[in-house]
């Protein structure tokens, strides 16, 4: 996964995102020159003024539905004005305790979210980079910041798995491995939208057998996929 050279600076109550180049530059210009000859490419790998217009369009989307995001204020070359969020993200709130009803109010957020995404066939309703750094809790609402991930030539299907697994894979490093399946069981009580959840825990239990090699992330992945298909036999039984 490409970091980021961009840069974020407060003036006042705005803040001032400015674009840049993704670490590793070599694979960054690489990729960026593979999406101007016409070759597909994650967001991640636009150049610095087509996320920014990416990013300000998602933006505006989603406060179209009435969502919670940032104001944009302006735009001036490659930088993007938007208005401070006050509050904490979730991931300062539980790297100090747990909070087992903001986890319930993330998974409804998502649920809800997802339903207006597949509904109206609006891909960019679901954030794909939805780890906890990225989600703020601000006077009881949870507002969601940097868009600067995903395939826009995807399904929204796919967006939305890209989600819940992103959100789950940054919960589970945070609440610990005793307590990642109250938080998959709480998840799967919540997330009505079954066919993404098991095209994903089938997608991942077959690569069980050719894991060898394969790195963390993947080992997580295929964890997570076996976590919820113990719950939703475990709910069956029950």
């Amino acid at each position: 996964m490409p970091t980021s050279n961009n840069s974020v600076r407060q003036m006042g109550g705005i803040y001032i995102k400015k674009y840049g180049s993704k670490k590793p530059i070599g694979k960054y210009y690489f990729r960026l020159m593979l999406g101007i000859i016409g070759i597909k490419q994650p967001i991640e790998y636009y150049g610095k003024n087509k996320r920014l217009e990416f990013e300000r369009n998602t933006l505006q989307l989603w406060k179209s539905y009435c969502l919670n995001v940032p104001n944009v204020i302006q735009v001036k070359k490659s930088e993007l004005y938007l208005s401070a969020i006050k509050g904490e993200t979730c991931a300062e709130i539980f790297n100090k305790s747990i909070d087992f009803d903001l986890i319930l109010k993330i998974f409804i957020d998502v649920n809800n979210r997802h339903e207006l995404a597949i509904k109206f066939n609006e891909p960019t309703l679901c954030h794909v980079d939805a780890n906890l750094g990225n989600i703020l809790y601000s006077d009881n609402k949870l507002f969601h910041i940097d868009f600067e991930m995903g395939r826009e030539y995807e399904a929204v299907n796919v967006w939305a798995e890209r989600e819940i697994t992103k959100l789950l894979i940054s919960l589970s490093g945070v609440v610990g491995i005793n307590s990642m399946k109250r938080v998959v069981s709480i998840f799967l009580n919540t997330y009505t939208h079954t066919s993404i959840v098991r095209r994903f825990i089938n997608q991942k239990i077959s690569e069980q057998s050719v894991s060898n090699g394969a790195n963390e992330t993947k080992y997580r992945l295929i964890n997570l996929a076996l976590d919820m298909k113990e719950c939703m036999v475990a709910s069956y039984d029950d």
